[in-house]
């Protein structure tokens, strides 16, 4: 068999080059197919148990390592809760640089240090460490115009913590030609208290829920009918806004997207909101009881079918009668009785 192998070889190695290749692959598909079929399983066999073999070793390792990170965000998470560090927030960011823009017509703006090629996005929500500043209105590569809530045009959704009152704030000129923001329209029957915090509600889906705003500092001008309108003292100082955070998109595994816990804000757990219609007072002081429901009034009973005339003997001359009636035909007198 060896012998025959090499005079195959030899013959191969003597042909032309053009016919080479050709008698090869004829050579290699037919008798020696079972002798490359057998080199080829051997050589994926030994693949396959080197392979298994560094997975093991990378599986273990990585078991070892999540072992240990385990114990440590435990003691991180601890010492954060010793120390009275707030949670991380739920929302990519992007750190900035703000300066605010003078001249004619630039009052409430900002120009900002990153732009698209940094991650920020047209209408992105800007916040510091105190609560909201505003949001990202122009966006180009490497910078960007903002808008703070001092700008008119600005808006936001907000409530109360404990969620009883829900509006939309709005820049104004409050007390003593203090710039401040506007809540309205309040139902009248609603009344925060002054010194009340206000976070924003996500009503909208532009601002998350959960980012302060400010504090209620007292009832503002009637805005008419059965509404009012209430001041807010934004916790963000205009001349304090040199270095923010630009939000992203939230973070990717993370449910929860209420930001009240990176700010320290413990939002009260309200019932979710009747979108019933009820009827209000007049002096709208508070909504009116709802009415109870009328107690079912029994069914009428069904007046008696009317009877209908039957013929107890149709094969006698006569007219059909009522049942009950005497069974006598017209025009018979009966014989009197002796």
């Amino acid at each position: 068999m060896t012998a025959a192998f090499a005079a195959l070889s030899l013959l191969l190695i003597a042909i032309p080059p053009a016919y080479r290749d050709a008698v090869g692959h004829a050579i290699r598909s037919t008798v020696l197919y079972p002798v490359m079929a057998m080199q080829h399983g051997s050589s994926d066999r030994a693949g396959r148990y080197a392979d298994a073999s560094r997975l093991r070793a990378e599986r273990d390792s990585l078991a070892s390592y999540l072992v240990g990170q385990s114990n440590l965000a435990a003691e991180n998470r601890e010492l954060r809760a010793l120390l009275g560090f707030r949670p991380r927030l739920t929302y990519s960011f992007i750190p900035a640089e703000a300066d605010r823009l003078s001249g004619p017509g630039s009052d409430g703006t900002l120009r900002l240090s990153v732009g698209s090629t940094d991650g920020a996005k047209m209408d992105a929500p800007l916040v510091t460490a105190e609560g909201l500043v505003g949001k990202v209105s122009r966006l180009a590569e490497t910078a960007s115009l903002a808008i703070d809530w001092t700008r008119e045009g600005f808006a936001v959704a907000v409530m109360t913590v404990d969620g009883e009152t829900y509006g939309i704030a709005t820049p104004a000129d409050g007390p003593h030609n203090e710039r401040v923001l506007a809540l309205t329209p309040v139902a009248f029957h609603t009344v925060p208290d002054t010194g009340s915090l206000v976070v924003t509600s996500g009503d909208g889906g532009l601002f998350p829920r959960g980012i302060p705003v400010g504090k209620v500092i007292g009832q503002g001008k009637q805005a008419g009918g059965w509404q009012r309108t209430y001041y807010i003292r934004p916790l963000v100082n205009p001349a304090q806004m040199g270095h923010l955070l630009v939000l992203g998109d939230p973070q990717p595994g993370r449910s929860d997207q209420d930001l009240a816990a990176a700010w320290g804000v413990r939002l009260m757990q309200t019932q979710v909101a009747d979108t019933t219609a009820r009827a209000v007072a007049p002096d709208a002081a508070a909504p009116m009881a709802p009415q109870r429901p009328r107690p079912a009034q029994p069914a009428a009973p069904r007046p008696r079918p009317r009877p209908r005339r039957v013929d107890p003997t149709p094969e006698l001359p006569g007219q059909p009668v009522f049942p009950g009636q005497p069974r006598v035909p017209p025009g018979f007198q009966p014989p009197a009785r002796p």
